[in-house]
């Protein structure tokens, strides 16, 4: 009795895994899995080798005084202020005045306009006398010569009183501002003011040796920082250096940069992206959906809730997105989110 008791529970047993078995199955082969999808299309792709450096601005100056005198700091025209760290100065702006009645006396700047006057009347009376006969050529010559000698002083002293204002040579950002006390005596030589013009920048940087066959003068740059990421400046590889550095194995170049709204600041750093290729209106996909299996590259697509695996051919490629030079067509529905689980028809449940 006990012996059938046990045959009978044996047989049991192997019907319930039995049971247990192709319900298991049933409920593999029958799992939907959920995917998100987008459709293939055409899109611009450009391929980059990057790079990063220091932003510098292109035109900076430090003015020094060329005379001594007192010190006087004028007022922004655009604010009735003084002027002040970070100002925008524009070309030809006087931003400090230095007095000196010694420099200006010894201009005798009134004296010279009216000996002007004296040898120029002179040089044409001379020029009269000479078409009546009166005067020889060479006294012509002499009072011409008289003339431009008068003029020339008029102009050397100009320059010298110029010397006692302070002006910016270009539009551009005060960036050095030294305090002196208005009134106070400034020694000839000493630092009044710094100029820098931002709205056009560069970087020097370095490139790796493999990258030489790839690089040329003229390419398009695409300039971001940290600081303005929601800004991306145009930049152009301007220079780019024949020679390989034996200890780093990288070559230098310049890329000067666009900088219309001074959101780069001097001293930034900056990330340079040189576009090396650039496509218009190609197929395209993200990157990161690309599985690589048995050395090909296939991606999923949907096709009446059922997962297809089509194995492309890829061409150039961004931070992004990838070209598809075979494989797919446009409008062809890809899989963006859920390709981890999939298997070619896999059932599957598009999410909106």
């Amino acid at each position: 009795m006990n012996l059938h008791l046990k045959i009978a529970g044996i047989i049991s047993l192997g019907l319930i895994l039995f049971s247990c078995n192709n319900n298991r199955g049933s409920s593999s082969s029958d799992t939907t899995t959920p995917v998100w999808v987008e459709e293939v299309r055409h899109r611009n792709i450009e391929e980059y080798i990057t790079t990063t450096g220091t932003a510098r601005a292109e035109k900076t100056i430090e003015i020094k005084s060329e005379t001594t005198g007192a010190y006087y700091l004028q007022k922004n025209p655009k604010t009735g202020r003084p002027y002040k760290l970070g100002d925008i100065v524009e070309a030809g702006a006087v931003i400090v005045r230095l007095e000196n009645k010694e420099y200006e006396n010894n201009a005798q700047l009134e004296s010279k306009k009216l000996q002007i006057e004296i040898t120029e009347k002179e040089w044409e009376g001379q020029k009269m006398l000479y078409e009546k006969g009166g005067a020889t050529q060479k006294d012509v010559n002499n009072a011409k010569n008289s003339y431009i000698n008068a003029k020339l002083a008029l102009e050397n002293a100009c320059i010298t009183l110029e010397k006692l204002s302070i002006k910016a040579p270009f539009k551009g950002a005060i960036v050095n501002l030294p305090y002196f006390t208005p009134g106070v005596e400034v020694a000839s030589g000493s630092t009044i003011v710094g100029i820098m013009d931002y709205s056009k920048m560069y970087i020097e940087t370095q490139f790796a040796e493999n990258s030489l066959t790839k690089l040329a003068v003229g390419q398009g740059v695409h300039i971001t920082n940290y600081n303005i990421k929601s800004d991306t400046l145009k930049g152009v590889l301007t220079q780019l250096s024949p020679a390989i550095n034996e200890d780093t194995r990288t070559f230098s170049g310049y890329i000067q940069i666009e900088n219309p709204g001074l959101k780069l600041r001097p001293g930034m750093f900056a990330k340079a992206d040189i576009i090396t290729v650039r496509k218009d209106s190609v197929l395209s996909i993200p990157k990161d959906i690309i599985k690589n299996r048995r050395g090909g590259k296939l991606v999923y697509t949907v096709d009446r809730n059922s997962a297809e695996e089509k194995v492309i051919q890829t061409g150039i490629s961004d931070d992004k997105y990838i070209e598809v030079e075979k494989g797919l067509e446009a409008g062809d529905k890809i899989v963006i989110k859920g390709h981890d689980w999939l298997r070619n028809r896999s059932k599957v449940k598009v999410m909106k």
